[in-house]
């Protein structure tokens, strides 16, 4: 039933704007977001993801920054999924508005979305801090050891935010207000009360509506509520006509609605 009662929202809708969380991500497989990667990385650097995304480390140990940008995440950036397809699908008929996410691993502009805030940067858009040359994540996986500007030979900037460095006000902004001029806010694969999740205060619209993998005690602010694999429920409230195969059955009693 939640998932007949989304889709008849995001069909009735021409103004929606998307929360996208790491939820889709993980599933795809980019590893990034796995609970055991930390666990990992220090096995294998000698040091946790959160300190080696860091802005001293990487001006200060370039080289070894770059071997785990490259081979953690790079290698390991997944592929858009049908969240991603259906988003599209969303924006081609006129309906969605824009995507704002945390994320950095750019499935839904690989999946063909244009209006994409990304508040801490993505792996596409690698820059030279002099020039300021653009260097997709496939320069930066070309170019080793460390991957320097092809106009002015400056080290390249990973186009991900590291721990240390000053946000994009503007960036802030222009998510701030793409979030409350919206009529249906589609929260997916974040809890309402993660980071992302609650820009959802800015929401001034009818239709606030959750679709996440497993419950959580924040939900119940949302008036419309599909609990399960993502993906699926995505394609089965706004299929993007792509091939698709579940991945899991969706069941009754994992999907509710809002009260």
């Amino acid at each position: 039933m939640s998932t007949e009662f989304l889709s008849k929202i995001l069909q009735r809708n021409s103004n929606i704007v998307c929360l996208l969380g790491r939820g889709p991500a993980a599933e795809q497989g980019c590893d990034f977001y796995r609970e055991d990667f930390i666990y990992d990385i220090e096995n294998k650097y000698g040091r946790s993801p959160g300190e080696i995304v860091n802005s001293t480390f990487y001006n200060n140990r370039p080289e070894i920054f770059y071997r785990f940008y490259r081979e953690e995440i790079l290698k390991r950036r997944g592929e858009p999924d049908e969240v991603n397809y259906s988003l599209k699908q969303m924006e081609d008929d006129g309906k969605l508005r824009g995507i704002v996410t945390r994320g950095f691993f750019d499935l839904s502009r690989r999946a063909g979305c244009h209006n994409i805030i990304h508040l801490y940067g993505d792996i596409d858009h690698n820059f030279c801090p002099h020039c300021h040359e653009k260097f997709d994540a496939d320069y930066i996986l070309r170019n080793k050891p460390i991957p320097m500007c092809d106009r002015c030979g400056q080290m390249i900037h990973p186009g991900i935010a590291l721990s240390g460095e000053m946000l994009d006000s503007q960036v802030m902004t222009r998510a701030i207000e793409l979030i409350s001029s919206a009529d249906v806010l589609l929260v997916i694969g974040a809890e309402l009360d993660s980071t992302l999740g609650s820009m959802a205060k800015y929401f001034n619209g009818d239709w606030l509506c959750l679709v996440n993998r497993t419950p959580h005690y924040s939900d119940e602010t949302a008036d419309c509520i599909c609990i399960g694999n993502v993906a699926d429920i995505m394609h089965a409230v706004y299929p993007s006509g792509r091939p698709y195969v579940p991945s899991d059955a969706i069941q009754e009693d994992e999907l509710q609605e809002g009260q």
